[in-house]
């Protein structure tokens, strides 16, 4: 909002407050506010109610942003794009499933955001590493991005969106070799991913 109007309404707020004190240091004349209702600064009355929309809108906008089911799939949206983006949709997905299978899991938080942020707090001892590695979780490529929303609303969408790792709740990149991977139960590998069921 534009500093003069900001400044004109603090000055009508205040103005109105003290007429109620009967306070004459500000009392507003009748040429003062002629003056400012033809300050070419200000936009047209027309365009003031405008005002109203704009700020239904920001009021939508700040209930939808807070609202669970979008923090959600913020989360999972963030998880697909930073542990899977040069994936195909398919090894997309899969990253997905293991993150939904857990949050249903009894071992793990019950929800994707404290599925996808377990462990956060630990430099580079997390769940999944773009959580934990000091790095913006901001993401960068908008067509990866577009893509990784695409794919968070297809696996939200769907029960098990990749049967073949329908029971997965690990997944690990083919170039690295874990502890816990030998009691695991190996189901398959997409991409550059092998995923796991618990043993």
């Amino acid at each position: 909002m534009n500093v003069k109007i900001l400044a004109l309404m603090l000055s009508v707020a205040l103005t109105s407050a003290a007429e109620a004190r009967n306070d004459s240091n500000f009392r507003a004349s009748a040429e003062a506010v002629a003056e400012a209702q033809n300050n070419p600064a200000l936009p047209p009355i027309a365009a003031r109610s405008d005002v109203h929309a704009r700020l239904a809108a920001w009021t939508h906008t700040f209930k939808t942003m807070f609202d669970p089911r979008t923090v959600a799939k913020s989360c999972l949206a963030r998880a697909i794009y930073f542990e899977a983006r040069s994936e195909s949709e398919l090894g997309q997905l899969a990253v997905a499933t293991v993150i939904l299978n857990r949050s249903k899991a009894e071992n793990y938080p019950s929800s994707i955001c404290g599925v996808v942020y377990q462990g956060a707090s630990r430099h580079n001892a997390c769940q999944f590493s773009f959580a934990c590695d000091g790095q913006s979780d901001l993401p960068q490529d908008r067509r990866a991005w577009d893509t990784a929303l695409a794919v968070t609303a297809m696996a939200l969408a769907e029960d098990k969106p990749v049967r073949s790792v329908a029971a997965a709740t690990f997944y690990h990149a083919d170039y690295v070799t874990p502890h816990w991977s030998k009691s695991m139960n190996r189901l398959t590998k997409i991409g550059r991913h092998i995923f796991y069921s618990q043993g």
